[in-house]
């Protein structure tokens, strides 16, 4: 059988499926946290790090279905945001949990967010992925007709 060497193979952008609104991200937002393992817990965390107000009912109502009363839209701007949040919070995490073991030999490593034994506030492990999260592109485009609720 002949294997095609698909890195010599030029790139192809894929269709564009869906309009995209700037300001209802809210599919990409769950696909990210879905991939990155970052629950809404850890999303309060890192903003909470960032001195950026929010509360866990906020964070959640970003990976909710349209159709449920408590969704939000997240805009680009805020999806950005969000992950550089993690990001940085990771990194300080990481820094702090290497530090601790060369002052000492002995310190206790830091608790990695990523680990999935970081509980979200209602005590559901970041681990475990909620049906919600789960995004596919006839939710996103059945929802278009829905209007925004800011």
């Amino acid at each position: 059988m002949h294997a095609v060497d698909l890195s010599r193979q030029p790139y192809r952008r894929p269709p564009l499926s869906r309009a995209t609104d700037p300001q209802r991200m809210n599919w990409l937002w769950r696909l990210l946290c879905e991939v990155a393992d970052v629950s809404s817990a850890d999303v309060v965390d890192a903003l909470h790090a960032s001195q950026i107000p929010i509360d866990q009912t906020r964070a959640r109502s970003w990976v909710v279905s349209d159709r449920d009363d408590a969704f939000f839209p997240i805009s680009i701007a805020e999806v950005e945001r969000n992950l550089r949040a993690v990001l940085q919070l990771r990194k300080t995490i990481r820094e702090n949990s290497e530090l601790a073991g060369i002052d000492d030999g002995e310190g206790e490593p830091v608790p990695n967010m990523t680990d999935g034994k970081h509980k979200d506030v209602d005590g559901e492990s970041a681990a475990s992925a909620t049906p919600e999260a789960h995004v596919t592109g006839a939710e996103e485009n059945s929802s278009r007709g829905v209007s925004d609720a800011a």
